[in-house]
């Protein structure tokens, strides 16, 4: 089979996966299929939707609990000139980045990284979904990403676009039915295939899509609770000893005003009593269940003053758990991503770096007790590296740098004190 016919298959499989991930997409957004679901058959009954957006909620606790905080890099070796190097060229661009890339890989269970030379001619990367992008990989026990393709369109144009990347060459196509039209292709300057998958999970499954059937019946269970309110249907009015006619009834409802026909004609409110606190307790239990699938903690529930930091932090346990995962997975995209940063490194600048030699660590973005930290490091002055005792500290973004800048102002100041005491003389 050919590259073209590969491609085509490929492009077959984004069009097959479109249904799925933009349900995914839908929920994240808050348009829920609540909203969408037949109206009433009677006009004069209220329709009121409520939707209550979880799948957003998850979603950001989960990427802010892990990214919420940039990522620190530290050169095993003490190399600072290949952490400045890193430092520089992803400081303008990385955060976001990362932060979008895994929002992206948590609503659809993976999302896709690019490199690639911008237009100044500096490394950057990009991301893409699986409603647009997907991907063949070399059936090797690394499994790399041999070639990737993406599928877009233009606003205004009635075209449809295909982007490709194999080991060798970035290509751009114009798509019309299942012919392709070569519209431009140049090297892409790596060694391989510059797209990287990140998955969500092991098994690359939504952070959401354990909880959608939940949400849709915390949903209905809401609505319909409103709709009772609004319609007033937990009451009825009673018209006995007396004939009434429908007309005569409505117009009645209209004026406000009720005229019975005779003394023995009553009118009295025949009402129901519902269980509010069974829907209540369904309810809670609902929301309960939401939390406990998607394995996080609902942090809206007041804690009492005298917990402790570790009973704290065994409600997070669930969480840490799936963040300790959900990490090693992001470290192999950031890895290969300094791999080619490093083959940049060598073609634009003559610099030979080893990728490996970089340590990748991430800081929770929790409430922290700093006063406890910086006593910590105070006290392991000498028995752990200085590099590695800065990275600690919750406001250090980059150890290698602020190790740098102290050298330099001690430095500075033991120049000044020297050239203080030879006036003094």
């Amino acid at each position: 089979m050919n590259q073209q016919d590969i491609i085509l298959k490929l492009i077959e499989k984004i069009d097959l996966g479109k249904v799925t991930y933009s349900k995914l997409e839908r929920y994240y957004n808050g348009d829920h299929d609540i909203l969408h679901e037949k109206g009433k058959s009677d006009p004069t009954k209220s329709d009121m939707r409520a939707y209550f957006n979880y799948c957003r909620k998850m979603v950001q606790n989960s990427v802010g609990y892990i990214l919420g905080k940039p990522v620190n890099y530290s050169s095993k070796s003490g190399n600072k000139e290949f952490i400045d190097l890193i430092d520089y060229y992803f400081s303008g661009w990385e955060k976001e980045h990362n932060i979008n890339l895994k929002l992206k890989s948590s609503i659809h269970g993976a999302a896709y990284e690019v490199s690639f030379i911008n237009t100044k001619g500096e490394f950057q990367s990009t991301y893409f979904t699986p409603l647009e992008m997907v991907v063949l990989h070399d059936g090797t026990v690394d499994s790399k990403v041999s070639l990737a393709v993406r599928k877009y369109k233009l606003e205004f144009d009635e075209l449809e676009y295909v982007e490709v990347w194999d080991s060798v060459n970035y290509s751009r196509y114009s798509k019309s039915g299942s012919n392709l039209t070569l519209l431009e292709q140049k090297p892409h300057r790596f060694s391989r295939c510059p797209v990287r998958k990140l998955k969500n999970n092991d098994n690359e499954k939504s952070t959401f899509a354990d909880i959608m059937k939940i949400i849709d019946m915390y949903n209905s269970l809401h609505s319909v609770s409103v709709q009772e309110m609004m319609d007033f249907r937990n009451a009825y009015l009673v018209l006995t000893n007396c004939t009434l006619t429908q007309e005569d009834a409505q117009k009645m409802k209209e004026n406000g005003i009720i005229i019975l026909p005779n003394e023995k004609a009553k009118a009295e409110w025949l009402t129901k009593n519902p269980n509010s606190q069974f829907f209540k307790d369904l309810l809670d239990n609902l929301k309960n269940e939401i939390y406990i699938q998607s394995s996080q903690v609902n942090l809206n529930e007041s804690f009492q003053s005298n917990t402790s930091g570790v009973a704290i932090r065994l409600k997070l346990q669930e969480l840490e758990n799936q963040s300790a995962i959900a990490e090693s997975i992001f470290e192999r995209v950031l890895k290969d991503r300094l791999e080619f940063f490093c083959e940049w490194l060598k073609i634009a600048k003559s610099k030979e770096f080893d990728a490996r030699d970089i340590n990748i660590s991430f800081t929770r973005n929790v409430p922290v007790d700093e006063a406890s930290i910086v006593a910590m490091v105070r006290d392991l002055q000498g028995i752990v590296p200085q590099e590695e005792l800065l990275s600690w500290l919750p406001r250090i973004t980059n150890p290698s740098a602020s190790m740098k800048k102290l050298g330099e102002e001690q430095e500075s100041m033991g120049l000044n004190a020297d050239l203080m005491s030879g006036l003094n003389v």
